[in-house]
Parts: structure tokens; sequence; C-alpha cells
């Protein structure tokens, strides 16, 4: 009787603990006209090439850095608001000397740089993550960013904007890339906090939804819950606002903003 009640104890744990972390999915979409090549999550590395442009591309917004050609400058447009506001952030904590030096490139420029400055420098076309608009690269006016203020407060800061260190210090034989404290990556809440505090790079982010498949995580008073599926149609949670994003491979990440509780 006893090791009953004990396996019954345990078995409710569980379901509590299913229940906290899982909730209700009763709304059914449809992911027909979704594609698996655009979205903020998806891969692009040395061995997975890009297979769409982005479409939504604009000017980087006015910001407060010392880059000149700052208005020539693309990227996709919400991380264009996301960047404005980043370093808007910063500047109120007095680091004001960021640089803008790189951001969306075509692929025929991609090519050109890789071409004209050898692998150490670039990859090639279809390679790049500046090709997707969501990558930029940031200097700092007073010295190299591994050891500026700028660079030392963009690795602790950056998440809360929704943006990634894409090639870290400690995971080159994960990204294939060496450290580049430069080159920031949007891929949005709530990943950019799962990533940062499970010290992931979008590599391992990915493979672990993949493992998963959902995870649920609150950041100040907003709760997300976030699923990976191949299927082409999937249920979520009763929730006007969510996101789909491709992942460049087989599936779709979907995240949901709860309702408050």
């Amino acid at each position: 009787m006893k090791k009953l009640i004990g396996v019954l104890l345990i078995m409710l744990v569980v379901f509590q603990f299913y229940l906290t972390r899982t909730p209700a999915l009763t709304n059914k979409i449809s992911l027909k006209d979704a594609s698996l090549y655009q979205g903020d999550l998806v891969l692009i590395n040395k061995q997975t090439e890009i297979q769409e442009n982005p479409h939504n591309l604009g000017k980087i917004p006015k910001v407060a850095t010392e880059t000149h050609n700052e208005a020539d400058l693309l990227v996709q447009q919400h991380v264009g608001t996301a960047l404005r506001q980043m370093i808007r952030r910063a500047g109120k904590v007095g680091v004001r000397h960021f640089q803008i030096n790189s951001a969306y490139r075509s692929g025929k420029l991609q090519q050109q740089l890789y071409e004209g400055y050898g692998a150490d420098f670039a990859l090639p076309a279809g390679h790049s993550e500046h090709q997707t608009g969501l990558s930029v690269d940031l200097g700092s006016t007073r010295g190299k960013m591994s050891q500026s203020k700028e660079g030392r407060w963009l690795a602790k800061n950056a998440h809360k904007f929704g943006f990634i260190i894409r090639y870290p210090k400690g995971k080159e034989a994960v990204t294939g890339i060496s450290f580049e404290p430069w080159h920031i990556r949007y891929v949005g809440l709530p990943h950019s906090h799962k990533m940062y505090e499970e010290d992931w790079v979008l590599e391992e982010y990915i493979a672990y939804l993949k493992q998963e498949n959902a995870y649920k995580m609150k950041i100040a008073d907003q709760t997300y819950f976030v699923q990976y599926t191949k299927q082409r149609s999937i249920r979520i949670p009763d929730t006007p606002l969510f996101q789909v994003s491709g992942t460049n491979e087989h599936g779709f990440i979907v995240t949901s903003r709860l309702k408050q509780e």
C-alpha cells in the first residue's frame, strides 16, 4: 500500500510539472504557407546555406552611434527597431561609443569580400548571416570590442533586446567560427534569454528544441511558450500573439505570448 501511495504521489508531481510547463493547446493553426527559410531563427552556417533573401529590409534608424555611413546600412526593419532601443539603453548608462561597421550584405557583396580577403575574413556567399538582414557588426571607437566598455556591455545585455553574440568564445567547435564579440544576431525573445541563460549558441538551441519540442519561459511580466514542429499544422495556446519562424532545415519554431494570468 505504501508503495502504491508513493507511486501515485510521484505521478501527481509529474502531472503538475507537465501542467505548469504546457498550457492548454486549444488553438490550431496552419503552417501551410509558412516558409522554412524565413524568420528570426533561421540557421545559417558553414553547412547550411541561405535559401531565400529577406523581404522587409529597411535603413537602420538613426541611433546615437559614431557611425558616419549609418544611413546606407540595411537590416530587417524590426531588427533596426531593437538595435536602436539597445543602443539608447546603453547610452543611458554611459556606454556611448558604438559604431556600426556592417549590416545586411547582398550575395554579390559577400562573395566579393570572400574572394578579396579570404576565408579568415569572410564566409562565401550563401553562408553568411549578414545576407539575412538579422546580423550587425558593432564596434567601439575606444578600442577592440573584446577589451572595450562597449564590448563588455554588449556581452551582458544584448540578450535583453533579442540579440545574441553569435560567435562567442569557447563555442568555436560548434559554430566553426572564431570568437567575434562584435557580431550580433537578432533571434527575438524569449530565445535570446534562453540561450544566454544556458550558454548556448543557435545550433545548440535548435538541437534542444528538436529534442524537447516545447518549453515555457517568463521574462518580467510576459510569459512565452515555444514549440518546435515538423508538421504543417500545430496546436498552440489560446492567444492571437504568436510568431512562426522556419529553421532553414526541416522544422518550424512557433513562439506564443501567453495571456496574463
